[in-house]
Order: structure tokens, then sequence, then C-alpha cells
């Protein structure tokens, strides 16, 4: 009795938990586990009782875990590239993704078929078709500090998208922010110093830059009713569907170690897109944006270290200023208010 006492005492004063209960009343019964499981894989409700600044505080934390694993996923797919061809390695990474995240929805009891806006994730799956295979082209040919500053450049077109699509207005300081970034990725790319095939890479990966825009305000509308593992699940599919005749007509035979990186591309690819679409369901979009940088931190050291990469001087300034403008178009001058 005093046992059956102390666990309701508990579960009362646990928010996070009667959130999950609410949320999902169909695991009461269910062990700790799959208790917990549910609440990290599928937490459409369960988010919504923690604090606002708790959530603010652990989307920081997801976000910035997801940066350091996709520098890392960076640094890997460029080691994998030279023994596989590009859509080899993209048709792995995401193949391996989607075995992953299937099982996951027997263990969580989510269902795998979308409950409609089919629109939209075929809108997610095109953009993350077109952003993976010009991003990782880019980062087969750039160093990795270039290749990851160019896809902060997506903070340039997210406001114009915004209006475009979402009806937001475009201020001064967004106007700002996007002529600070132009002048930064030129001197990313400075063409002057740069190869032919440096600069095609540039160019894709500012492409890729403004198709991941688009697709952070596709899954910022799915967020609002999709849960986090479908999320994952439908984009692995469509771009493993998309690269299986390519990968077959370019591929190499995989050796010990290609095996090894390409399962590090999966454990650690597959981390970093939770932790980012967990940040993003459970944070602000403007109030994120500093955190991001913890990518293109990540993605210079391990340029430094791992490939001796050092960026020229006027590449240097250029992230400087790719930077500073994504936080001038994504920070908000005024604090986000506590839910009432």
């Amino acid at each position: 009795m005093a046992l059956s006492k102390l666990r309701a005492a508990v579960s009362h004063a646990n928010p996070a938990r009667r959130g999950l209960r609410d949320s999902h009343p169909e695991v009461a019964s269910e062990g700790t586990v799959r208790r917990l499981l549910i609440f990290i894989l599928d937490a459409r409700g369960a988010h919504l009782a923690i604090p606002h600044r708790r959530r603010q505080l652990l989307a920081g934390l997801f976000l910035a875990l997801s940066g350091i694993t996709v520098a890392a996923m960076m640094a890997m797919f460029k080691l994998a590239q030279e023994s596989l061809s590009i859509p080899q390695t993209i048709f792995l990474r995401t193949l391996g993704g989607m075995l992953v995240t299937l099982p996951l929805f027997r263990v969580v009891r989510v269902g795998l078929l979308p409950e409609g806006r089919l629109g939209l994730y075929g809108f997610r799956i095109a953009l993350a078709v077109g952003a993976m295979a010009c991003w990782l082209y880019s980062i087969a040919h750039m160093p990795l500090a270039l290749a990851s500053a160019l896809s902060f450049s997506k903070s340039i077109f997210l406001p114009w998208l915004a209006s475009a699509f979402l009806s937001e207005r475009i201020t001064v300081r967004k106007a700002v922010a996007t002529g600070i970034g132009f002048v930064g990725v030129v001197l990313v790319l400075d063409p002057r110093s740069s190869s032919g095939v440096e600069v095609l890479a540039g160019l894709a990966g500012l492409l890729g830059a403004a198709l991941g825009g688009a697709m952070t305000i596709v899954v910022k509308q799915l967020s609002k009713s999709e849960p986090t593992l479908r999320m994952m699940f439908y984009p692995h599919l469509g771009v493993s569907l998309a690269f299986a005749i390519p990968a077959m007509l370019t591929w190499h035979p995989l050796g010990a170690g290609a095996i090894g990186l390409v399962l590090g591309m999966v454990v650690f690819g597959t981390f970093s897109q939770w932790c980012f679409l967990t940040a993003y369901r459970l944070g602000d979009l403007s109030a994120l944006a500093p955190v991001e940088y913890t990518r293109l931190i990540a993605a210079a050291l391990f340029g430094f270290l791992i490939f001796a990469e050092v960026p020229s001087l006027a590449a240097t300034l250029g992230i400087v200023l790719v930077s500073l403008s994504a936080y001038i178009a994504l920070s908000r001058t005024d604090p986000d208010p506590e839910p009432t």
C-alpha cells in the first residue's frame, strides 16, 4: 500500500510523465523501457508538459549533439569517397537508416503509414533527395569547414521562402542579413583561387542550402502532427529508392574499412537526424539559431585533424559573414513568451 502511494505521488509530481500518459494512454500498463522509447521516439504530446525554458534548454542540447554527429558523418563520408562512389554511399547510408528505424515502429506502436499530409511528405522526400545529393557532392569536393559554412546559407533563403509559402513579412534586418550572407558566400566560393570542380561543388552546396531551407519549413509544419519516427523513415525510403539505380551503375566492392565507415554514417546520421527533429519539435527556430554553429566548429576541427584542411583568409572571412548573416536572419529581439 505504501509503495502504491509513493508511485502515485511521483507520477503526480512528474508533469512529463503525466504528459506521456495523457498523450499515449495505451502505454499506461507498459514497462518502463517501452514508455521511455515512446517518449523519445514519439513525443507528440509529452514534450508540452515540460516547462518552456527547460524545453528550450533541451532543444539546444539536442541541436548541439546533432551538429557534432553530423560533422562526424561528413568526415566519414569524405573518407568513404576514397573507395566508394557518391551515389553508392548515399544509397547505403539511407538504406541503413531505413533498416534501423523500421523495427522501432513496432516497439513504440506507431503506424507506419502517414495519417494524411501526403503532399507534404512527398515534398519533404523530393527536397531530401535534392538537398542530400547537393550537400554530399560539396562535401566530397570541398574542405569540410567550407562545405559546412555553405549549408548555413540556408538562413539566407529561409526568410524569402517563409514569405512566399507562409506569408511572413520580409523585414529590413532580414534583407541586410541576406546581403551579408551573399558577400560571405562569394568569399567562400572564391572563384579566382578555386578550381572549376570546387566552384561547381560550392554552387551545389548553395543549391543544397536553398533546398534545405525549404525542407526546414516543411519539417516544422509536419512536426505539428506527425511523429518523429515517421518523419525520419520516409526520407530514408525516398532517397534510397532514388539512388538505387545510380548506386548499382557505379558500384565498388566493399572492403572492411568501407563497411565500417558506412555503419558509422548510418549510426551518426540517424542519431543526428533524430536530434535535429526533436530539437525543432521542442524549441523555437529563432532561439536555436546560434546553437547550429556547433556543426561549423566541429566540421572545421575534423577537417583540420583528419584532412589537414586550413581555409584561406578570404574563406575564413566568408565563413564569419555567412555565420553572422544566419544569426541575424534567425535571431529575434523579443524573447519567446512563456506558454499560458
